[in-house]
């Protein structure tokens, strides 16, 4: 008898649980979905170093075993975000966008890999930009997306306090990382191979970078501080964890850029200045000046890697990666003669994009 009710209670107590833990669950989901895409990105960045440096490539080698789990973090993260949105008794309108968008970009992320296979085996060595990569970059920022949308959502509806803001960083940097993955593939010359030109034209990879890294730091930057409610610390945290993250996957892994790691590291200051900026006055033209001054970093922001962008218009010239470093300072000058004032534009145009943005996410 007592087994009996025991039977008869366990799939209650189950049921009840979801019901009451659903938004919990639908949270962790979407955490884990930031998380696996965060990791994909780093291990995204370490592969490419690795084939600019032509170090020996395996299919287990470390950059892509920690592609590999990240999918499979992102994948959990998705089912856990199915379980916690179906058993929802309120909200589920709201979290159903998130969790749409997420199942969309597991979905080809997990189908990039099967075509990856499929046309390394027809074409050989793939560039940047070739068809399984963009699917999967695609997939990347899409669940990257999803992910920042679920969490900023329950942190809405939830009234969640300060400390736990902070997920708000690994909400938005898997969206940075992601989005300048799209930008770097339709900007660098990396896309070259025996069977396929998918390099893009140097005029346009030119204005691609100089209108859209601008645009993208600016937008990541004040959408954090609009989505955390303005709360100090959180834009200087963002920008420094994306400077960790650059400077560990696209420099340190280069031993003749190694020594730059504390050039690179000064970036840290616009984002600083920033932050302090907007605690001491959040007026519109205070946003316009955070807005334009990190959009006019941005080619300090993307070292060394853009540096190929410019030289391909500007000097064209053949760079060995422990070249970079002198070549990246050659056209600083010329690149800011070009790009500083439509860079600050863009800045400001990240500024208002990421105000009507915020009020969509938050639904405010």
């Amino acid at each position: 008898m007592i087994i009996s009710n025991m039977t008869i209670l366990t799939p209650k107590f189950s049921e009840n649980f979801l019901k009451t833990r659903s938004k919990l669950i639908f949270l962790i989901g979407s955490i884990f979905t930031s998380l696996g895409i965060l990791l994909v990105t780093v291990g995204g960045s370490w592969d490419i170093t690795n084939h600019l440096l032509s170090k020996p490539e395996t299919f287990f080698s470390p950059p892509h075993a920690l592609m590999y789990s990240g999918v499979a973090v992102s994948l959990t993260g998705v089912v856990l975000s199915f379980v916690g949105w179906k058993n929802l008794q309120n909200f589920k309108t709201s979290y159903f966008l998130p969790f749409k968008i997420k199942l969309i970009g597991i979905a080809l992320l997990t189908g990039a890999g099967p075509l990856d296979f499929v046309w390394h085996s027809y074409f050989g060595l793939d560039g940047l930009l070739s068809p399984p990569h963009f699917t999967l970059i695609t997939g990347m920022f899409l669940c990257s997306v999803g992910g920042m949308i679920g969490i900023s959502r329950y942190l809405k509806f939830t009234n969640s306090h300060s400390i736990v803001k902070y997920l708000l960083v690994l909400a938005v940097i898997p969206v940075w990382l992601s989005a300048s993955g799209i930008i770097s593939s339709l900007s660098l010359p990396f896309s070259s191979t025996d069977f396929f030109e998918f390099n893009p034209e140097p005029t346009i990879a030119f204005i691609i970078a100089s209108l859209a890294y601008p645009f993208l730091i600016s937008f990541s930057s004040t959408l954090i501080f609009r989505l955390s409610n303005y709360q100090f610390g959180m834009l200087s945290i963002l920008g420094g964890l994306f400077l960790l993250i650059y400077s560990s996957t696209a420099i340190v892994p280069n031993f003749a850029m190694f020594d730059t790691v504390q050039f690179y590291s000064l970036n840290l200051i616009p984002f600083v200045i920033s932050d302090i900026f907007l605690k001491m006055n959040r007026s519109r033209i205070s946003r316009f000046f955070v807005g334009g001054l990190l959009g006019s970093v941005f080619y300090m922001v993307y070292y060394p890697y853009v540096m190929y962008t410019y030289n391909e218009i500007f000097l064209g010239k053949l760079v060995s990666p422990s070249l970079i470093y002198f070549v990246y300072f050659e056209l600083i000058q010329t690149v800011l003669i070009y790009t500083l004032i439509p860079a600050i534009i863009l800045g400001i145009l990240g500024v208002i994009i990421s105000a009507k943005f915020s009020k969509k996410i938050l639904m405010t």
